[in-house]
């Protein structure tokens, strides 16, 4: 089949060009082709009686079969590839459940501390270095968690 259809490329050109000379569609442009048939070969007289008539529908049922083959072939891979899309958009859309970890008190002091200083826009290393003198509370606003060595 796959030499007849090469055969049958060759007149794509042809057929589409015909039928676009027939605004009416299909059913104009098979009644061309049928007119075609009857004036110009023995299509209708060659054979016995209705002959053509089971040449034509056996044509015809083969083309369908196929059609819809093919119909059905390219429905099912469209809904499978929006399948993929979908699925594909709904894992990047999940959002991660959030994690909880616990912290002893002085992880969480010094967590908060770090929270504290970015901030302000202060860089501090992860463990607080060891300092000599703490800023009271009852000092300025500005300068409370601030660090200083004596």
């Amino acid at each position: 089949m796959s030499g007849d259809a090469n055969k049958m490329d060759q007149f794509d050109s042809l057929f589409l060009s015909i039928a676009q000379h027939h605004p009416q569609g299909a059913s104009q442009l098979l009644d061309t082709f049928v007119n075609f048939l009857s004036r110009k070969t023995d299509f209708f007289t060659g054979g016995k009686e209705g002959d053509w008539e089971k040449l034509v529908m056996s044509t015809f049922k083969k083309y369908e079969k196929i059609a819809r083959q093919e119909h059905e072939a390219e429905l099912r891979e469209r809904k499978e590839r929006e399948a993929r899309a979908r699925a594909k958009k709904a894992a990047e859309e999940q959002v991660k459940p959030a994690e909880i970890t616990e912290l002893t008190d002085a992880e969480a002091e010094i967590l908060q501390k770090e929270i504290d200083n970015e901030k302000r826009g202060i860089t501090t290393p992860a463990v607080p270095a060891p300092t000599s003198k703490t800023i009271d509370d009852d000092e300025d606003e500005s300068e409370k968690g601030i660090l200083t060595q004596s």
